[in-house]
């Protein structure tokens, strides 16, 4: 029964991180054991085409070579490789370069309609049948709303029917691919929000959507919305998310509450091609490897409907290391009272010692399990074989945590109680040492990337992490400045602290994976 599906992994290699081809191989064997048969590579402009010296360059993006390399090794133990790719929006990569400056509408979508852009998407799918054997291909087409409203807008004017724009633009590409041999398969949402919206035009008979959801934790909603693809095509799939993408820590166990109910129903509705995404939004911050425990549980689910204590069994009889060991990883985003999908350790990572934007949802003390997770988390690594360094970099950054997560409501509280003494040893003493182990933290996670990827995008992560250490520093500086008396007040430390959503309650979720949004306030001309 399995064999007639099309269970896949895909792997993000387009925010930053791009994985060494070793390490996608390593990565192929752990799936090919928990019973996927293709792996997925999420390849915005991370790929060489030919007479494109832009396209990818300075991201890390995998030569010919290095495809067909990945793509002949996957065949070799039995699984197919997948291009997933995009042929609308989602291309910010490309447009940090005034090359393609002539085919982009606005923000990151490409300007449709254009003679020039159709020239690209064909040399996009010249590169992938020089790579890939497969007659498969994801060409994205999600989450572009704005098309037509830039560039194309100042060409033709508003057209009478975006939604006719896209179906336009789709029939193009369609044909390039079936051109080259491949069958497309896209997301759906933009589909699919037209649909509802009126428009009857039929999909592409060469076309499968894919209908991709994270994030619900009931099964009549991915059922519903099973129904509602049906309902326009036979040819539907369905990608569900292992949660990596959210900051250093996975979310293993929202992820496993979520996707039991998107297996069951795949398997009741007959959805035979279905896809684990395992994103890397915002730089990739988190190894594709922690999210292993959602992998395996949502293959078994899937393709066998097996108990939850059965698949923990089976976990470890497969790869050596106990699935409990494994869900220490998601530690770093429990604490307090929240639940659900909620990423604390990324946003209290990056909070301001003074310009907490989310200080306000954290209370005196909130950092303290921090120290019990970082015990917890390096007990673990002991056991963890091969990933121990994955285990061990996070042991370092729960010690981060454990200062840092409440570090602004302490100073704030020190501030306005006017003691000096609590001022002085924040500034003495936890503020050296939180330094001290954000520089070990660092370290760790360097050696980590540098082993899984290629070393494009790890500058962003220096750059970013490099800025807070400067922040510390400063902040440090500021409060002793005060304390001798050099300044007479500190103004970040006076201003009202407000929530972060207006009407939120003070133990709100929040996730956010935008780096930006959590560091600060000022206009960054975003």
């Amino acid at each position: 029964m399995e064999n007639e599906r099309t269970l896949c992994v895909m792997l993000d290699m387009s925010r930053d991180g791009v994985m060494k081809v070793e390490e996608v191989k390593r990565f192929a064997d752990l799936i090919k054991k928990a019973g996927y048969n293709s792996l997925g590579l999420y390849i915005e402009d991370t790929y060489e085409i030919e007479g494109e010296p832009y396209f990818g360059h300075l991201r890390g993006r995998y030569s010919s070579v290095e495809l067909k390399e990945i793509n002949d090794y996957c065949k070799s133990i039995g699984l197919t490789a997948i291009p997933f790719i995009q042929t609308l929006a989602h291309l910010e990569g490309i447009f940090k370069w005034n090359a393609y400056g002539e085919i982009r509408d606005l923000s990151n979508i490409l300007l449709v309609g254009e003679e020039k852009t159709y020239e690209l998407i064909e040399k996009m799918f010249v590169a992938l049948r020089k790579c890939f054997d497969t007659d498969k291909v994801n060409i994205g087409m999600d989450e572009a709303p704005m098309m037509g409203r830039g560039k194309y807008l100042d060409k033709h004017g508003y057209p009478e029917n975006v939604r006719g724009v896209l179906y336009d633009h789709l029939l193009k590409v369609g044909k390039i691919a079936e051109k080259y041999g491949f069958k497309p398969s896209m997301w759906s949402d933009l589909i699919m929000n037209m649909t509802e919206k009126g428009d009857s035009r039929e999909i592409p008979e060469n076309v499968t959507l894919c209908y991709w959801d994270y994030y619900h934790d009931g099964k009549k909603h991915y059922d519903d919305n099973i129904k509602k693809h049906l309902a326009l095509t036979d040819k539907v799939s369905f990608a569900g998310g292992a949660w990596a993408w959210t900051g250093y820590a996975p979310m293993n166990k929202h992820s496993m509450f979520t996707m039991k109910y998107a297996m069951q129903c795949c398997r009741e509705r007959g959805i035979k091609d279905v896809t684990m995404t395992v994103w890397g939004d915002d730089g990739r911050d988190c190894s594709c490897f922690a999210a292993l425990p959602t992998l395996f549980y949502c293959a078994e689910k899937y393709l066998y409907g097996t108990k939850d204590g059965d698949i923990k069994r089976k976990f470890g009889e497969t790869y050596g290391v106990k699935f409990d060991t494994f869900l220490a990883l998601d530690l770093p985003n429990e604490i307090a009272d929240r639940t659900g999908c909620n990423n604390p350790s990324r946003w209290g990572f990056y909070n301001d010692p003074f310009v907490g934007r989310f200080d306000y949802h954290i209370s005196l003390g909130d950092g303290t399990p921090y120290k019990n997770y970082a015990l917890k988390i390096k007990y673990a690594a002991k056991n963890a074989g091969e990933f121990k360094y994955i285990f061990d970099n996070l042991s370092d950054f729960c010690r981060v945590m454990e200062l840092k997560y409440d570090l602004g409501v302490r100073t704030r509280k020190a501030y306005l109680d006017k003691d000096a003494e609590e001022l002085g040893r924040i500034a003495n003493e936890v503020y050296p040492e939180l330094i001290k182990r954000l520089k070990r933290f660092v370290v760790g996670f360097k050696a980590r990337w540098n082993r899984e990827n290629k070393s494009f995008g790890l500058e962003l992560h220096e750059m970013r992490l490099g800025g807070l250490l400067m922040r510390l520093e400063s902040c440090k500086e500021v409060i002793l400045d005060y304390l001798d008396g050099k300044i007479d007040k500190i103004e970040e430390l006076e201003a009202p602290v407000l929530p972060f959503e207006v009407g939120v309650g003070k133990t709100a979720n929040f996730c956010f994976q935008s780096h930006i949004n959590n560091v600060t306030v000022a206009s960054m001309n975003l």
